[in-house]
């Protein structure tokens, strides 16, 4: 059972971070912690984004920032990527958000049948 460890673990990091970025005038910066774990195994993948400034470390950092502003923070509302198909194949992947923004804090955890669909629906967010 490493999966849950895994994710608890993805969880505390996300927390520490967030907890240890400074606070400004305006309230706390739009940050997000993003991971996708694969089920029945260790990989996982993780990327820590503060919109607009710290988004180096996501190949589509600036986009993926675009996108959760204009769904002020609700993964369920991401647009996606309508025109990708994607087969069938059972390779199950959980996407994991947690973070701050509009000095609320937001999370959010959703499992897809397969990586392709993950993308499909949450477009460049999770495309790292």
């Amino acid at each position: 059972m490493r999966l849950p460890l895994l994710t608890a673990s993805a969880g505390l990091c996300a927390g520490l971070v967030l907890a240890a970025l400074p606070a400004h005038a305006a309230g706390r910066p739009n940050a997000v912690f993003l991971s996708v774990t694969a089920h029945g195994g260790t990989a996982m993948r993780a990327v820590f984004m503060q919109c607009p400034a710290l988004t180096k470390g996501h190949p589509y950092g600036e986009v993926a920032c675009a996108l959760i502003d204009a769904v002020d923070g609700d993964f369920d509302r991401l647009p996606g990527d309508s025109g990708r198909r994607c087969s069938k194949n059972r390779a199950p992947v959980t996407a994991t958000m947690d973070g701050v923004w509009r000095d609320r804090s937001i999370g959010w955890q959703k499992t897809f049948a397969n990586a392709c669909v993950l993308v499909a629906e949450t477009g460049p967010v999770f495309r790292f």
